[in-house]
This record gives structure tokens, sequence and C-alpha cells, in this order.
């Protein structure tokens, strides 16, 4: 077959219902009508379509949500950049469905069986409801998944049987077409596919003549096929609302399994996050999480969220979050070192981020060489960045500590010192209106230790530093 077609009827409450054990009936709720309910609901006989005043009767202690459109349509696109790592050709059909062009990845998985296990495993570990059917065109595959067909299709008789065989009224008409077939004492779409197409159309309509058309019409849909973002954008809304930000570990874990399930693939990882934090009654917030080394694994993100989030008080009760990158940058899965780190060593990078986002980014400075020949000037503090490329005025032998502000000697170094280098001239500055000049000798003074002095102009010493 060279179609699939995935429906998911509950898609926006089984994403809310995944995110925490919740065993108690449940309904989606659109112009008092319960549109989406999960199985305890269904138990207590709850059905599609009821009125929410009779749906309360059956329960008394019935959870209801609003029915959210455009949310249901984002958990369908961030569905599709999932399902996009398995299969190439995927077309978005909102607000419920996925047809999927299955032709031209049979040869890589070896087949449709094979195909379909890789399908299966994002699908249940968001775990969400859906039928499916494989057909010859893209809506014989609809029809049969709205249908609740279930099946994968070896030829194009099957799925033609199949669709003979289905009630006028679950075909995927319109409601008042579908009326006036059964009038007309049509009651199965084989009844109707059996009559002359044209005396259809005169009688009933072009639409209906069109209709069954595409069921035999092996070509694409003329829309566009899907294409993922080139970055990573997503956005949970929270079946109970948060007032601990330690308790957004689940959740938070979800979205960081999407990202890895993005970036991983495209061989990229990330230097920071921007968390958003949706509350009730009040503006939303965004906290910035960084690594210094950029990284891609969810596990790694999460443990640097969590040390940001137990740092957080909340202003109010959280409803939803998101999750955006920052900084994609290339990853090479070949380590750098000729010897990998011991199993629960950290990396200074790993290190790193975690203390600022432990402490904050202000607590954590790094030293940067500049390229300036004064020794006071030749260096500065900053937040750490791990592409940092470090610049020297000279390569001339540094000492390991130097002093903020030389400290005078007091007298010409006499024999009881043993001058091992010197004098280096270093006379700079001048642009600045903070100009130096200076002789610079390495010594060893009547304690053994090696220092850095500098004789000025006026034949002053200074100790300006030791060397370790």
């Amino acid at each position: 077959m060279q179609w699939l077609y995935l429906y998911f009827p509950s898609l926006q409450l089984d994403s809310l219902l995944h995110q925490q054990a919740y065993h108690q009936a449940c309904v989606l709720v659109h112009k008092n009508k319960v549109v989406q309910a999960n199985p305890e609901a269904h138990q207590v006989g709850i059905k599609i379509g009821a009125g929410l005043a009779q749906a309360a009767l059956l329960c008394a202690q019935l959870k209801v949500i609003t029915y959210d459109s455009k949310q249901e349509q984002r958990l369908l696109t961030q569905l599709a950049q999932r399902l996009y790592q398995t299969s190439a050709t995927l077309y978005l059909d909102p607000p419920q469905g996925l047809l999927l062009k299955t032709s031209d990845m049979l040869r890589l998985y070896e087949g449709l069986p094979r195909y379909w296990q890789q399908l299966q495993q994002p699908l249940m570990e968001r775990g969400l409801n859906y039928h499916y059917a494989s057909a010859h065109s893209p809506l014989a595959a609809q029809v049969l998944a709205r249908a609740g067909n279930d099946r994968l299709l070896e030829n194009q008789h099957q799925a033609t049987v199949l669709l003979g065989q289905l009630p006028i009224h679950r075909a995927g008409l319109e409601p008042k077409l579908a009326l006036q077939l059964e009038r007309l004492g049509l009651n199965t779409l084989g009844q109707a596919q059996a009559l002359p197409r044209s005396a259809l159309g005169q009688r009933l309509g072009q639409n209906l003549v069109t209709y069954l058309q595409q069921l035999d019409t092996h070509s694409a849909p003329k829309r566009p096929a899907y294409r993922p973002a080139e970055h990573f954008r997503q956005r949970l809304e929270l079946l109970y609302e948060i007032e601990q930000s330690t308790a957004l570990r689940f959740p938070l874990k979800r979205l960081l399994a999407d990202l890895e399930a993005f970036l991983e693939p495209r061989q990229l990882r990330v230097a920071g996050l921007s968390l958003g934090l949706e509350y009730r009654e009040h503006n939303a917030e965004r906290l910035h999480i960084g690594c210094s080394d950029g990284e891609y694994r969810g596990e790694a993100w999460l443990a640097l969220c969590m040390l940001r989030l137990e740092q957080l008080k909340l202003q109010a009760p959280i409803i939803a979050i998101s999750l955006n990158t920052k900084g994609q940058m290339p990853w090479a899965p070949l380590s750098a070192q000729l010897f990998e780190p011991p199993a629960g060593k950290l990396t200074a990078g790993q290190l790193i981020s975690r203390l600022q986002n432990k402490l904050g980014d202000h607590a954590v400075q790094q030293v940067y060489l500049r390229d300036d020949h004064r020794p006071e000037r030749s260096f500065y503090q900053g937040p750490p960045h791990s592409h940092y490329q470090t610049q020297a005025a000279t390569t001339a032998l540094r000492p390991s500590l130097l002093f903020t502000l030389p400290q005078a000697l007091g007298h010409k170094p006499n024999h009881q010192w043993c001058i091992l280098s010197g004098p280096e001239r270093i006379q700079s500055g001048w642009w600045d209106n903070v100009s130096i000049c200076r002789d610079y000798f390495i010594a060893r003074n009547p304690m053994g230790q090696v220092c850095w002095l500098f004789r000025t102009p006026r034949e002053e010493w200074f100790l300006h530093g030791y060397f370790s």
C-alpha cells in the first residue's frame, strides 16, 4: 500500500493525561458538548456528543477541560516533528490526522511491518489512542482509519472490499449528503460506488462524484508536505496547576525527550534553553538555562534545569510551560580527547554549567587573555565560553601569581638575590594615557622564591608576582 493514515480522536486529552497519572473520569468540552473522553468516562456511560449537564449527572467527580483547537493543532505538529525521524514524507490533516507516504520507506525498513513498528514507538511513548489504516489512495486510507479499521492492507483489492462494506454514515461524507443517500436506500459505500456516477452527480451534486473519484486516486495531496522547523520550539499545557517548581520535573522531562529526538539526528547541540513559565493571572516568566560546552541529551539538560528551578520561588500556580533553544551548533559524536573521563566524573564544562545554574551566571567567572603587553591589562574576567579563543600579546615567560598592584621592594636587589633572566623592556599604553616603561627581571630571592621584578626609569624596584 502506498499511503498510511493515523487518526487521533482524543489527541489533546491523551496528551494532558499522559503528563500525570489520572484515573478518574475526564472529558474535553466544546460548546457544552463532550468531544473527547478518557476510558474512565466511557465506563460510566459518557459518550462523545453528550451534553455537559448529562455527563455531570453520570459522574459527580467528573473533571471538565475546555477543548482548544489551536492547542490540538500544536500537538499534531509536534507529533509530526517526531514522526519525521521515521517517515520522510507526511502531511498534516488537522486537527487530528496525519497522512504518511509509505512507498518510499518500505525499502529502507524492509517491509511494512518493520516500518509500522518504528512508527508505533513514539505513539506509545506519548500514551496516544489512535486508529490507522493503509490504502492505495490518501482518501481511502483516511476513511478506513476514521472508521476504526486498524489494519495494514496488502493490496488495493482488500481496501476496495473494506470500503464497500462501510456504512454510508461512516464513510466520511457530509451528514446531509449521507442522509440523502440513506433515503435513496444506499446504506453502504459499495452500493453508492456501484451506481453510474453521472446519475449520482445529477441527483446529489458534483461533490459526491469528486469524493468517489478521490477514493481511487493514487496521487499525493495538492497541499505541501510537512517540513520540520529549523529550531526547536514547543509548548506543553499542564493538566494540574503546579505550585512548586520541583514538581515540573515530569512535564519538563517530556519536553526534553522531544528536544533530544530533535537534536540527535541533526548532529546538533545547544548552548542554552529558554524555559517559559505561564502563570495563572500573572505575566509569564522566562528562565535561561545555559551549558558552557553545549549539550543535546535530555537527561543532562534536566539536571541543569532542576538546579535552576530549585532556586526559583513561583509567583503563582503554573498552567503551562514552553521550551525554546538558544545557540544551536554542530555536535561531533567523536571525543576530541584520547581518553574519556572516568564514569561519574564531571568534565570542566559540565562543572561550570552546574555551578552557573545553581549559583547564577554572575557567580561563575573565567579568566581570559587580552592582546595587551601591559601585565595588569593582559587579562580580564567574564562569563565562561567554551568557544573562546585566547590571545596573548607575548609568548615570554609570565608568573602564575600576579599581584593586582605591584608591591614596592624598597631597595635594589643585593648580592643575596640571583638574577635568572632579564631585563625585558615593556613600554606600552601611550594610546590610552596609561603608559608604562619598565624593565622586568626574573630573580630568586634569599628565601628561594622565584620572583618577577621590574625597575622603573627612576630606579625604583617593585615585586609584581611569583612563579610557581
